[in-house]
């Protein structure tokens, strides 16, 4: 579990920093929303309080893609994942969050089932 989290922290650093440097300066906070139904990914970086747009670069749809297969590869799979960053004490945070295959036809990579317990709820909650 330690080389899956080590893995997927590195993932989200780069990711973070990233979206951040996509969004206007002017921003405190946004939200990152990443969907995949598996063949699909959609991205949106948000800030409904700003009038500023963000502008979506191809390094961070790249990172986005990159988090979707490291996690699936490790047997986490997701359709959504939505991250909330923000300002704190003079630096950035950031905290996660997973929405997983309701279907129960849906299964994880490798063949592997997940709980419905597991399927049901988050499991990653990071703070930077």
């Amino acid at each position: 579990m330690t080389d899956k989290f080590d893995r997927y922290t590195e993932q989200l650093n780069t990711l973070m920093k990233e979206a951040i440097a996509c969004s206007p300066e002017s921003w405190s906070e946004g939200w990152l929303s990443i969907d995949c139904d598996g063949s699909y990914m959609n991205y949106a970086l948000k800030n409904e309080k700003a009038k500023d747009k963000a502008q979506i670069s191809g390094a961070l749809r790249q990172l986005c893609e990159d988090l979707y297969v490291v996690m699936r590869q490790s047997g986490d799979w997701w359709v959504r994942a939505s991250i909330h960053f923000f300002r704190q004490d003079g630096s950035w945070s950031f905290n996660v969050e997973f929405t997983y295959p309701k279907s129960p036809s849906a299964k994880p990579a490798a063949g592997r089932q997940a709980s419905p317990e597991a399927q049901a709820k988050p499991w990653w909650k990071l703070w930077h």
